[in-house]
This record gives structure tokens, C-alpha cells and sequence, in this order.
């Protein structure tokens, strides 16, 4: 059976302790029911993962001890898939991210589109942060979700022009997903707010060499189509589809 995870800082060397929070120590002897001399593993997000047993210690800050057994480097999953997209509203936000986690989406964008319904500047990084860390934990990853700054269509996709990473625009009438030159290394995929990009924004998207994709004959909202473009890209090239 696969051992509950929970996020530190650092990893200490074997043999040594690590310290969990409070928060990941309710989270491991609380939800999970873990006592001490139970195993457990711990990530610190960067891919890096340690067998630990729990120990019966607590710290001055009231942190529980665990000590470290084994250390090994769990791979980032190929390829690496970043996302920039509008803001959805309410609890949409967080079930959008989470679903990115799980598909371990090495970075999310938020959008400043001319639709938007929510002002990217209104974005929670901290909380994003933490739905991303949850989602981690869950689905076994290693790697923790990056929060990027956020940025209009247009610069966006000129950033990923100028440093070579093939873009992508979620938007109807463009190529179907299986017809689309994803890259075997990374890739960036844009979505708009649900009353689309603007045409000026195409066209300055397209001007940085952005390609146009279309997910298909449904209007999909912003959570599903963010999740439904990763999940696509991500099995894609687990299948090796040509």
C-alpha cells in the first residue's frame, strides 16, 4: 500500500529529522490516522522524496518529528504543460486549480483578458498555492504547480515566443487537438474568459507565433476547458499519439 505524503520545506539527509507542521501533522495523524513508528513519505515539491518514520517529538513550535529512512527523486512528468488562463468565478477558481495539480501542471497564469469577469490582480497566489500543494499530495505527485505572475494574452504569448515555448490558443475554429504540433518537452495553452478572446487579441497571440486550437463543438467554461487541454496534451504523450 502507498504511503500518505506530506509537503516540507526541506529534506534533511538520512537518518536525520524532518519537522512537520501543524497543519501537515492534523493532516497525517488526523484525516490519515497515522500514529507514531507509522511510515510516511515526505516531498518538497521540487521532486525530491523520503521515506520517514513518524516519531513520538514534537519541537518547540509544537511541530512533529519524522525520521528520515531513504531518499529518491520521483521524475517531473514530460511534458511540461503550462497553462495561462482567465479567472473563473467563486469555487470554480478552485476546482479549475486543483484538477491542474492532479494533472501536475508545472505552472498556472493567471490572465488579464479584455472579458474578464475577474481582474487578474483579484488572483490569491497563497491560496492557489495551497489548493496546488493539496492536489500533489493526492494524486502521488512530486513536483508542485507554479504560480506565475499575472499577464495579458499578448505578452504572454510574446514571453513564450521569445523563449522558444510553443503556445497554444484555446479559441473556435482553430486546429482540432489531434492535429496540433504539441511538443514532446513543454507548451503553453491559453485560455480566454467565457466570452472568448477578443479579435485584437488573436491577432497580437498570433503575431508571437501562438497557434490557434479548438477543443471541439461544445462551449466549454473556463474549468473544463483548462482541464480537458492538459489531460489532452498529458495523454498524448504518455500514448506516444502521432
Amino acid at each position: 500500500m502507498a504511503h500518505p505524503r506530506c509537503i516540507v520545506e526541506k529534506l534533511p539527509a538520512v537518518g536525520d529529522i524532518a519537522w512537520l507542521s501543524k497543519d501537515e501533522a492534523k493532516h497525517a495523524m488526523g484525516s490519515r490516522r497515522l500514529e507514531a513508528g507509522d511510515a510516511l513519505e515526505l516531498v518538497d515539491g521540487r521532486g525530491a522524496v523520503a521515506l520517514s518514520n513518524i516519531l513520538p517529538t514534537r519541537n518547540a513550535a509544537g511541530e512533529t518529528g519524522a525520521q528520515v529512512c531513504a531518499h529518491h527523486t520521483q521524475p517531473r512528468l514530460t511534458p511540461d504543460i503550462h497553462i495561462a488562463a482567465a479567472i473563473p468565478k467563486g469555487d470554480r477558481l478552485g476546482t479549475m486549480l486543483d484538477m491542474l495539480g492532479q494533472l501536475a501542471v508545472a505552472s498556472f497564469t493567471p490572465l488579464d483578458c479584455e472579458r474578464s469577469v475577474m481582474a487578474a490582480d483579484r488572483f490569491d497566489g497563497a491560496r492557489a498555492h495551497r489548493i496546488f500543494v493539496e492536489a500533489m499530495k493526492q494524486s502521488r505527485g512530486a513536483w508542485t504547480t507554479q504560480v506565475a505572475s499575472a499577464c495579458t494574452p499578448k505578452s504572454c504569448a510574446q514571453h513564450c515566443h521569445a523563449h522558444n515555448i510553443p503556445a497554444f490558443i484555446a479559441h473556435p475554429g482553430g486546429r482540432s487537438l489531434a492535429n496540433a504540433p504539441f511538443d514532446q518537452v513543454c507548451c503553453m495553452i491559453l485560455i480566454g474568459p467565457e466570452g472568448g478572446f477578443t479579435d485584437a487579441e488573436i491577432a497580437h497571440m498570433q503575431e508571437a507565433r501562438a497557434i490557434q486550437i479548438s477543443l471541439g463543438a461544445t462551449t466549454l467554461r473556463i474549468e473544463a476547458a483548462a482541464a480537458m487541454a492538459a489531460a489532452f496534451v498529458r495523454f498524448h504523450a504518455q500514448n506516444q499519439i502521432v
